[in-house]
């Protein structure tokens, strides 16, 4: 099995796993000039989710960054996740885990259940 390499992105939101071995997609093809990486992360996935009508709750505060132990948390979460369901071809290309949105259900640690993108 191929082991599968996953770049992430610490959203306030969510903690946002990215696998661009799948053949024919590249993130670098959805960049912007002056855009961070976790920017074109969040757009593109803000757009995804609006696309097929997801919502998640936005706090009207403003957000905090995410902590360093949360985001590790998170990107553990997927790992393991990851670990327990292979892509058969590195697919899917994108996966989430939601921090604080109660009405798709959390751990204890505030993070949803990883979902694929």
């Amino acid at each position: 099995m191929q082991h599968t390499v996953i770049e992430y992105a610490t959203l306030s939101w969510a903690v946002v796993g990215v696998s661009e071995q799948a053949p024919g997609f590249s993130l670098a093809s959805l960049h912007r000039e002056n855009e961070t990486f976790e920017d074109t992360v969040e757009r593109y996935v803000i757009l995804y989710m609006a696309f097929w009508n997801i919502t998640y709750a936005k706090d009207c505060r403003p957000q905090e960054p995410m902590s360093q132990e949360k985001a590790v948390k998170g990107k553990q979460k997927i790992e393991q996740y990851i670990k327990e369901h292979p892509p058969v071809i590195p697919l899917p290309k994108f996966y989430i885990t939601f921090l604080n949105q109660p009405h798709i259900g959390c751990d204890a640690d505030g993070f949803s259940d990883v979902f694929c993108l």
